[in-house]
């Protein structure tokens, strides 16, 4: 669904300017992108407002999306699983029970598969001066979750850890 109406958005850009510099798929893949991301956090909210969830679920997506800006992992292959997917984590994260010493074990856990696995970004498309310090932002960042020691963010994070290993047959960037 995203792709086709990135499809057609792009299409009709490209008709209303055709001396328009950048490439048909060029542009349909920025405006996938951008469309992925306000699905899901319409998606997110939608579903936070619907199970009384809201901050939690709000919550819940900021950090990941945070998180994930600095770590990579999975792509899925369809922009609209994603949203639909990404929206469904976010908004079942704050229905989870854990407590006490199990927030710390999940984020002691996290923050191993971050030492270890962050950055998983398999396409060096465009090399920055800040990959060096991708794994310790990260990894800082799931560690933050000692001091502030919250469920949502702890589940969060270990969802995030989860995409960032390298499975055999998972597409990363």
């Amino acid at each position: 669904m995203i792709e086709k109406l990135s499809r057609h958005i792009s299409r009709d850009i490209k008709k209303s300017d055709p001396a328009l510099s950048v490439s048909h798929e060029v542009l349909e893949y920025a405006i996938g992108i951008r469309l992925n991301f306000i699905a899901t956090i319409s998606l997110t909210c939608m579903f936070g407002a619907l199970t009384g969830k809201f901050l939690e679920t709000i919550t819940a997506m900021t950090v990941f999306i945070i998180v994930r800006k600095f770590s990579g992992g999975y792509h899925m292959k369809s922009l609209t699983l994603c949203a639909i997917v990404s929206s469904i984590l976010f908004g079942v994260i704050p229905f989870i029970p854990i407590y006490g010493e199990y927030v710390f074990y999940l984020t002691f856990i996290s923050s191993l598969i971050f030492l270890w696995f962050s950055p998983n970004i398999m396409e060096d498309l465009n090399p920055s001066k800040w990959d060096p310090y991708l794994k310790p932002i990260s990894t800082m960042i799931v560690m933050s979750n000692f001091l502030i020691n919250s469920p949502i963010l702890a589940l969060a994070f270990f969802a995030q850890a989860i995409l960032i290993i390298p499975w055999k047959g998972g597409e990363s960037t």
